[in-house]
C-alpha cells in the first residue's frame, strides 16, 4: 500500500520518525553524504539517535569542505565511519539512507549535513519509503548509484564496501509501478542535462543559490528545452550570479522574468522546473545551475551530483519581486574567494584499524613523501609524526601501540611551506558495526529504594550480594543493552521515543528508586508514525515561525521534576560496615567480568548507580577524615568513561546524565588535591582527570547541579556548585588549551601567568622570584617538556628555560648563565624548595659568552635566550 505525504522537513525528522515507530524496528545502516559536513552537528543531533537504534553509520563528505573543527569531533571512528570523497570537482550529493531489516527510507535533496542544511536553510527534499521486497523505482535508482559511486569517486576501501553492501540490501525485489515516473539520476558518466526534455516546453523556471558567472548552464538549458518563457529567481544576499550573463542567456525566449528573493533563511534549494502539455515537472537535488553540475559528468571532470526528476501538482518555484531586465542586468554577486590550488596538500580518504595496525589511504599515489601525523584529540601541539607514505604509494600501514582513536592528517612541504590535509579519524570497524541482537538483560531480584539501602544494613547486605550476582550474569552474556531496543513493542502500547523506553527498562532492571537516582524523571512526548512509504517534496525551512530549536533536535528534555535529594543519617557504629559495602560495590562496577577484558564491564546503568550510591555515602560522612575513598572514586570515574558498550547501549539523552555524574565525581576527587601534584591524592585526581576530562567538558553544569548533595552530616564530602562549575570549565578549557591545567594549578598558587613572545611571565609581590619561576617552569613544562619562564618581583627578575632534562637560569642581578641537569625527581621546583637564591650545583659562564648548550636550548624553545637575558638585565 502506497501513500503520499508532504509533512517531511529534513533527514532529522525522518530519523526521529524511525526512532518513534510503534513496532520498534531495528535500524541496521545509515548512510549520510554531503558536500560540506559538520561532524559536531551530526554528533549532537543525529549520531546518538541512529547509534541507539543499533545502526552502523557512514558519513561521506567532500575532502576539502569540512566545516567542523577536528578538536570538536569526539565520536568519529568509534561510533560511526567517516571518510572523504574525492573527484575532479566537488563531491556534491546530499543523500540519507535508513536501512532496516525490512524497511528502506531515504531522503534526497539539497541540504548539507550541517545545522544550516538540515535546520535553517530553505531546502528542497524528496523522500521515499519502501521495503526490500516492494518499493519505488527511486530506491532502485539510488541503489544503482551507490553501487557505482566508488568506481567514479575516490573513497576509502571500507567506505566503498559499506556503500555497496547497503546498495545490494536496499534495492527492492519488486518495483511499485505507481511511482515509476519518479526517478533519481546521478552524473557519474552522463551529464544531468541529458536527462532533461528535448521537446519544446511552455515555461522554464530556474532557482538555485549558484549560477556559473558566464551563465553557460542557463544557455544550455534554454537551447535544449526551447521554452516560450523563462523565469529566473535569485536571492542576492546569498546567491552567486551575474545578472547581465543571465539576461543574455535568455534573450532567445519570447517572455522572461527575473525575480529577486527577499532576505531571510538562505534559499539553498536547487530547482529546474518546467510546464509542458499542461503538466508540471522538475528536477531537484544537489545540482546547482552551473557548468560543472549540469553540463559535465563526473568522469568528464565535473562535480558528482544526484538529482530527482518527477512531476508534481503544485509548482515549487518561489515567490519573489520581479525586476525589469535593465535593473537585473546591473546585479551581480562578488566573485568567489580564491583558494589554494587543487593538490596543494595531500588528500586523505580515510584511516582505519586493521590487524593491529592502522591503514591510511590517499586519494592518489604520493607525488612526494607524505608525513602522517596523529593526535588523540586534534588539539594544537598534540600532533605527533608516526610515519611516512613513500613516493608512489597510495596506501600505507603503521603500527602505533595502544592507538584506539583520534585524528590523522598528512603533511607535505612545498617550497618550504607546510601543507596539511584535512583531518580524518581512525575508524575501528568493530566498534562502528551495527549492534547485534541480544536477549533480555539480567535484573536485580527486587526493587530497592536508596533510603532502605542506607538505613537498613541487612537490606544493604542483600543488595550488595544481588549486585554481584547481576554483574556476574551480565558478564556471562558479554554485557547487554536494555531489552526494549531488541524486543517487539506490543500493539497496545502507544508509540514512545527511545529515551522513554530506556527509562522504562531502567525501572524494570534496577527498580524505580535506583533508576530515579541516576535519571531524574522527565515527561516523555509521544509521536505518531506514518505507515507505508511515501514520496514528498517540500521547500519549507526546517524551523518555521511557530517552532524553536527544541523541534529541530528532538532531544531536548522537558524540565526535571525530581525533588531535592537528601543525605541519609548513618549511625557511627555502622560506618565501617557501609565502607565495606561500598568497596564491594566498586569491585562489582569497575572490574571486568573477564580478567583484562575491559569490554566485559557491567552495563552503564549499573556503573552509574554504584557511583551515585558511593557519592551519597561520601555525603553521609562514613569515611570521616580517612582518605581511602579516593582510590575507589578514581576507578568509578574511569568506569564511567564512555566505551563501545555505552555508545551502543545509551540513548542520546542518557549521555547528559552520564557526563553530569562524571563531573560531580571528578569535582569531588579534586577537593583537597592538585592536578600534577606529588601527593597520593594529587596522583589519583590527575589519573582520573586524564581519563575523564574530555567527557566532563561535555557536562551540562545546570543538570550536574541536580546531582549535588547538601553538607548536612558531619565529615560530609560534597562539592559546591562553584567547585562543580570550575571543574567543568577547566575541562572545556583543557580541550582547547593544552596548558589550561597547568595555568589553573598556578592560579591556585597565586601565580597568574601570561605568554609573551614564547616566554611565560609572572609578576607580583611574591618573596622568592627563583621559586616562582621554578614553579612556572615545572608546571608548564609537564605539557611539552620545554618552557621558558620569567618571574619578576620588585627586587629581581629570574629567567628559567627548560628542555627535557636541561635547564638554564639567569638572575637579573648576576651576569652569568647557570646550567643544570634535571632528573625524574629533580625538577626546577624541587631544586628551589629550600633555596632563597639560585640553586647550587650549576655550571656557570659569563652572560656575554653563552655556551653551545644555551644556543641549543634557544633553538629548541623558539626563543632567543641571549636577547631575553639582556632584556632582563636592562630592566633591573
Amino acid at each position: 500500500m502506497s501513500d503520499v505525504s508532504r509533512s517531511f522537513r529534513s533527514p532529522l525528522t525522518l530519523l526521529e520518525q524511525w526512532r518513534d515507530r510503534a513496532d520498534g524496528a531495528r535500524l541496521r545502516e545509515v548512510v549520510i553524504t554531503g558536500y560540506t559536513v559538520d561532524l559536531g552537528f551530526l554528533e549532537k543531533f543525529a549520531i546518538p539517535t541512529a547509534r541507539a537504534l543499533g545502526a552502523r553509520i557512514t558519513v561521506l563528505g567532500d575532502a576539502g569542505q569540512a566545516v567542523h573543527d577536528p578538536v570538536d569531533v569526539r565520536r568519529a571512528g568509534v561510533a560511526y565511519q567517516h571518510g572523504h570523497a574525492f573527484c575532479p570537482r566537488a563531491f556534491h550529493p546530499k543523500l540519507v539512507v535508513l536501512l532496516g531489516d525490512d524497511d528502506v527510507w531515504l531522503a534526497l535533496g539539497s541540504g548539507n549535513p550541517t545545522l544550516s542544511g538540515w535546520g535553517y536553510n530553505r531546502e528542497l527534499w524528496v523522500t521515499a519509503r519502501g521495503t526490500r521486497q516492494y518499493g519505488p523505482q527511486l530506491n532502485a535508482d539510488v541503489a544503482d548509484w551507490l553501487h557505482d559511486l566508488p568506481d567514479a569517486v575516490g573513497m576509502a576501501s571500507w567506505i566503498a564496501a559499506t556503500l555497496r553492501q547497503v546498495a545490494e540490501r536496499m534495492r527492492p525485489a519488486i518495483i511499485d509501478e505507481h511511482w515509476s515516473p519518479v526517478r533519481a539520476y546521478g552524473n557519474l558518466r552522463r551529464p544531468l542535462l541529458e536527462r532533461l526534455p528535448t521537446d519544446p516546453i511552455d515555461e522554464l523556471r530556474l532557482a538555485a543559490p549558484f549560477y556559473d558567472p558566464p551563465a553557460r548552464a542557463v544557455s544550455a538549458l534554454v537551447n535544449r528545452t526551447k521554452p516560450r518563457s523563462v523565469r529566473v529567481a535569485v536571492q542576492p544576499s546569498t546567491a552567486m550570479f551575474d545578472g547581465a550573463a543571465l539576461v543574455r542567456a535568455t534573450e532567445s525566449t519570447v517572455d522572461r522574468e527575473f525575480r529577486l528573493l527577499g532576505p531571510g533563511p538562505a534559499r539553498h534549494g536547487k530547482l529546474i522546473e518546467w510546464d509542458a502539455d499542461g503538466k508540471t515537472a522538475g528536477m531537484t537535488g544537489s545540482a546547482n545551475i552551473t557548468t560543472s553540475a549540469l553540463l559535465l559528468s563526473t568522469a568528464q571532470g565535473g562535480n558528482c551530483e544526484l538529482a530527482v526528476i518527477a512531476s508534481h501538482t503544485n509548482p515549487l518555484f518561489p515567490e519573489g519581486d520581479p525586476q525589469p531586465d535593465t535593473t537585473f542586468r546591473q546585479l551581480a554577486s562578488a566573485p568567489p574567494t580564491a583558494t589554494d590550488p587543487v593538490g596543494a596538500a595531500p588528500v586523505l580518504l580515510g584511516c582505519a584499524l586493521s590487524d593491529g595496525t592502522f591503514v591510511v589511504e590517499l586519494a592518489a599515489p604520493a607525488a612526494q613523501r607524505v608525513v602522517v601525523e596523529t593526535s588523540p584529540s586534534a588539539v594544537p601541539g598534540s600532533w605527533l609524526a608516526v610515519g611516512t607514505v613513500p613516493v608512489g604509494q597510495q596506501t600505507a600501514r603503521f603500527l602505533v601501540p595502544e592507538l584506539t582513536g583520534g585524528a590523522v592528517r598528512g603533511v607535505i612541504e612545498i617550497d618550504g611551506v607546510r601543507r596539511e590535509s584535512a583531518a580524518v579519524f581512525i575508524t575501528d570497524p568493530s566498534r562502528c558495526r551495527a549492534r547485534r541482537d541480544v536477549s533480555d538483560e539480567p535484573r536485580l531480584s527486587r526493587a530497592y529504594a536508596p533510603d532502605e539501602i542506607f538505613t537498613d544494613p541487612l537490606i544493604a547486605q542483600r543488595f550488595t550480594a544481588d549486585l554481584a550476582r547481576l554483574v556476574e550474569l551480565a558478564g556471562t552474556t558479554g554485557g547487554s543493552v536494555p531489552a526494549s531496543s531488541t524486543s517487539t513493542v506490543s500493539s497496545e502500547v502507544a508509540p514512545g521515543d527511545r529515551w522513554a523506553d530506556y527509562l522504562e527498562d531502567c525501572d524494570r532492571l534496577l527498580g524505580p528508586g535506583l533508576s530515579g537516582l541516576i535519571f531524574p524523571r522527565t515527561s516523555a512526548t509521544n509521536h505518531t508514525t506514518a505507515a507505508g512509504w511515501s514520496i514528498d517534496d517540500t521547500d519549507e525551512s526546517e524551523l518555521t515561525e511557530d517552532e524553536d530549536e527544541g523541534v529541530l533536535d528532538g532531544l531536548v528534555e522537558e524540565p526535571y521534576t525530581a525533588s531535592a535529594r537528601s543525605v541519609p543519617d548513618i549511625r557511627p557504629d555502622e560506618r565501617v560496615r557501609y565502607r565495606r559495602f561500598a568497596a564491594r560495590w566498586v569491585a562489582s562496577a569497575a572490574e571486568p567480568a573477564v580478567e583484562e577484558d575491559w569490554s566485559t564491564l557491567p552495563p552503564a546503568h549499573l556503573r552509574m548507580t554504584v557511583t551515585a550510591l558511593y557519592l551519597t555515602l561520601l555525603a553521609a560522612g562514613v569515611w570521616q577524615e580517612d582518605e581511602d575513598w579516593r582510590t575507589d572514586l578514581r576507578w568509578l570515574v574511569w568506569a564511567l568513561v564512555p566505551d563501545d558498550a555505552m555508545l551502543d547501549e545509551l540513548p542520546a539523552e542518557a549521555f547528559d546524565h552520564l557526563y553530569s555524574l562524571m563531573a560531580v565525581a571528578m569535582a569531588t576527587l579534586r577537593q583537597g588535591a592538585h592536578l600534577q601534584g606529588g601527593r597520593e591524592a594529587d596522583v589519583l585526581a590527575t589519573d582520573a582527570w586524564r581519563d575523564a576530562s574530555e567527557w566532563v567538558a561535555e557536562a551540562d553544569a545546570e543538570l550536574a547541579e541536580q546531582q549535588l548533595l547538601p553538607a548536612s552530616q558531619p565529615f560530609a564530602r560534597v562539592v559546591s556548585a562553584r567547585e562543580l562549575w570550575d571543574t567543568i570549565v577547566l575541562a572545556q578549557e583543557t580541550r582547547q588549551d593544552p596548558y589550561a591545567e597547568a595555568r589553573a594549578t598556578l592560579a591556585e598558587a597565586g601565580l597568574a601567568v601570561r605568554l609573551d613572545e614564547g616566554a611565560w611571565w609572572v609578576e607580583g609581590e611574591f618573596g622568592n622570584a627563583y621559586r616562582a619561576a621554578a614553579r612556572v617552569a615545572t608546571e608548564l613544562g609537564r605539557t611539552t617538556g620545554r618552557v621558558v619562564a620569567v618571574a619578576r618581583n620588585p627586587r629581581c627578575t629570574v629567567l628559567i628555560a627548560r628542555v627535557d632534562r636541561a635547564m638554564v637560569l639567569v638572575d637579573s642581578r648576576m651576569p652569568v648563565w647557570r646550567l643544570y641537569q634535571l632528573s625524574g625527581t629533580r625538577t626546577p621546583l624541587s631544586m628551589t624548595a629550600e633555596c632563597p637564591g639560585p640553586p647550587p650545583g650549576a655550571r656557570t659562564t659569563p652572560l656575554t659568552s653563552p655556551l653551545a648548550e644555551v644556543r641549543g636550548l634557544s633553538e629548541q624553545v623558539g626563543v632567543d635566550l641571549a636577547v631575553l637575558a639582556r632584556r632582563i638585565r636592562s630592566s633591573r
